[in-house]
């Protein structure tokens, strides 16, 4: 593992972008993956047809279904999100972002807010 750096660093990394610019950010949360119970974002970004920025990060609240986790995962990362738009704007680029991700309750519930959820709320 120590040797990997220096056996590498002859490698060259190339980041190449399609005609048209899109930013893709695929966000996963892992709900209750940890010993205490906890969840876990999962960030890439790609910039063309490479990965330009990923992370990965417990989360720092307590959820009760993996649609909370994942909505607490973009949450977390949105500022990173908006930071790379508002960053590529300034240098010239107007790059659409598109936000992957592979749970259906939540992306309804991004796009519809609450009336998109089944379950009933007790009032």
């Amino acid at each position: 593992m120590m040797r990997y750096p220096q056996d590498t660093k002859d490698l060259v990394w190339i980041l190449e972008a399609d005609k048209v610019l899109v930013i893709n950010w695929y966000i996963d949360g892992a709900h209750a993956v940890h010993h205490d119970m906890w969840g876990h974002t999962a960030t890439v970004m790609t910039l063309g047809k490479r990965a330009a920025y990923s992370s990965s990060s417990k989360q720092k609240i307590n959820t009760m279904s993996s649609t909370e986790t994942e909505l607490i995962a973009v949450n977390d990362k949105m500022g990173q999100v908006l930071w790379t738009k508002y960053f590529l704007e300034g240098q010239g680029y107007d790059a659409p972002i598109v936000l992957l991700q592979d749970n259906k309750s939540t992306v309804l519930l991004e796009k519809h807010g609450r009336a998109s959820s089944t379950r009933e709320q007790k009032t």
